[in-house]
């Protein structure tokens, strides 16, 4: 279980297009937000400093969720990423329930 508010940086070590993303929430409960931020940094990623270059909200609510970018995301320096309860910059407290997988399609 993913339980977000600990910022993956440089998660693949290269560079690449990001072409989708999967996130199971299944056993989620809660309507609130939460938000999947994304960094292009090989540097470390620093929860309310680092600007996140996207950010994806979604529902922590029981939900499979999808994103598809048929042309692919160019991360040129890296890929970092993070969830939070909070969205832009805010460090934001933990994703609860946990975020049971994210699967990103990245080459």
């Amino acid at each position: 279980a993913l339980l977000g508010n600990n910022e993956r940086s440089n998660a693949f070590g290269t560079t690449g297009k990001l072409y989708a993303i999967f996130l199971d929430n299944t056993t989620g409960s809660a309507s609130a937000s939460a938000y999947l931020k994304l960094f292009d940094t090989a540097a470390t990623v620093v929860g309310g400093t680092t600007v996140p270059d996207f950010e994806f909200r979604f529902t922590n609510d029981a939900t499979l969720h999808s994103w598809t970018f048929p042309e692919g995301l160019t991360f040129s320096s890296g890929f970092g990423y993070t969830l939070s309860a909070n969205p832009g910059t805010t460090a934001g407290s933990v994703v609860a329930p946990a975020v049971e997988d994210l699967v990103f399609i990245f080459k």
